[in-house]
């Protein structure tokens, strides 16, 4: 009795280790890692970080991407025994978090007051499903941005990064306080801005417009180039 007893805890153990993503509070912990990573660090190390300098020496740095790679936890598992689609926003929320905290670092390290990014609207499409355990990628860049809105794609893909899953685009707004700041300005105050990526982000916005988001899903695609990565 004590044997299984035994077994069946250690069981439990690896059970729960399996699907830490999903225990209380874990969410935070990961979204407040990525915070602590990109900005309190450097806050109290230096803030003229790596990051900063490899941005602003790359005329493209803005579209440089982020690679979140994660595996589906059985707490995220629905009915039809696959990733809940609900559960895809939660890891949207990590992921975009480590590419805004990066792409934007100089805005939140140099501001004097509290500038923040709330989401306003996040569309996705799903096309494939992800089995209980198994491994996905999330690559997140900045996509297009216009006087307001700035527009981030995410790609969840498995098979380290062939198969492409699902497809999300982000809107976001800046804030300085109560004060909305322009997409252009913030890429200013960061110094990565010049006409190069004006003009492939007006043709972006330009395509995605025409194109209603997910309507030609290939389209929307081959407007995330490959910019490299942070």
């Amino acid at each position: 009795m004590t044997v299984l007893t035994t077994t069946f805890k250690y069981l439990f153990y690896a059970y729960l280790l399996s699907t830490y993503k999903s225990l209380p509070g874990a969410y935070y912990i990961r979204f407040w890692f990525y915070v602590i990573r990109n900005l309190f660090v450097p806050a109290v190390t230096g803030k003229n970080t790596n990051n900063i300098k490899t941005l602003q020496n790359d005329k493209y740095g803005v579209f440089r991407h982020t690679t979140l790679s994660t595996y589906c936890s059985w707490f995220e598992i629905d009915g039809y025994f696959h990733k809940s689609n609900s559960t895809y926003f939660e890891e949207l929320d990590i992921a975009r978090t480590d590419l805004m905290t990066k792409v934007f670092q100089k805005l939140f390290l140099t501001s004097k007051r509290y500038p923040y990014l709330p989401v306003a609207e996040t569309s996705s499409c799903f096309f494939k499903d992800i089995a209980p355990l198994q491994k996905y990628q999330i690559q997140s860049n900045v996509l297009c941005w216009d006087k307001k809105w700035l527009y981030i794609l995410s790609k969840f893909t498995v098979n380290n990064g062939s198969t492409l899953v699902s497809l999300a685009l982000t809107r976001y707004v800046f804030k300085d306080g109560r004060r909305t700041m322009k997409p252009a300005d913030v890429l200013e105050i960061c110094g990565l801005y010049n006409e190069e990526v004006e003009k492939i982000s007006a043709e972006n916005l330009l395509s995605m417009g025409e194109h209603n988001g997910f309507e030609n899903i290939q389209k929307l695609l081959e407007l995330n180039g490959n910019y490299g990565k942070l």
